[in-house]
């Protein structure tokens, strides 16, 4: 499974990770290594800098270079500053970096080369883990792998998926991978 759904888990988790609540909205990370812009829209935004959160809600679509997130809420939780460095100017602001981007009610993650589905998706920065949960679809071309959740370890690309499913007397997970028709192809004659 690793070979084809690491891709996904990175460009999740940089999508995620240039999310940034509050006034600022949306930028890119600059930790990412796509430096495009993230650009979300949603019908509503509700920013509460009380509990250093910003809730998106309404056919929530967020945008950044080709990936793209679908959902029908998306809640950005920021981390509390630590006690003796300076809020924003001319403000109270005690909210810093984003802690957490959790997405919710019909989840789809897509880029030219996948698509991941779920009904919810957590991404959890101090872990560098992508949580997806409830009916999880990931397909890459033909490859298609289903169950209940879904963990990516952005760091190492591991993954791992669980079902809830049952039989032959465990969880399952469901898996069907097709070949890649070209790498045991040979040359024509004459060609390299």
């Amino acid at each position: 499974m690793n070979r084809w759904m690491a891709p996904t888990a990175i460009a999740f988790s940089l999508m995620g990770a240039g999310l940034v609540a509050g006034p600022a909205m949306a930028q890119s990370s600059g930790g990412s290594s796509s430096s495009a812009p993230v650009d979300i829209s949603a019908d509503e935004q509700e920013v509460i800098t009380s509990q250093c959160k910003t809730i998106f809600r309404g056919a929530v679509e967020v945008l950044q270079d080709k990936a793209r997130m679908r959902a029908a809420m998306m809640t950005v939780y920021n981390r509390r500053k630590t006690p003796g460095k300076t809020s924003a100017p001319g403000g109270n602001n005690d909210c810093g970096d984003v802690d957490r981007v959790e997405a919710e009610g019909n989840v789809f993650y897509v880029t030219p080369e996948q698509t991941v589905r779920g009904d919810r998706a957590v991404y959890d920065y101090a872990s560098d883990t992508i949580v997806v949960t409830g009916d999880v679809v990931a397909v890459k071309g033909q490859d298609v792998a289903r169950g209940d959740r879904m963990t990516i370890k952005t760091k190492t690309n591991d993954v791992k998926m669980e079902s809830n499913a049952t039989g032959r007397g465990k969880p399952r997970v469901r898996a069907v991978l097709y070949p890649d028709q070209n790498k045991d192809k040979k040359p024509a004659a004459g060609k390299p």
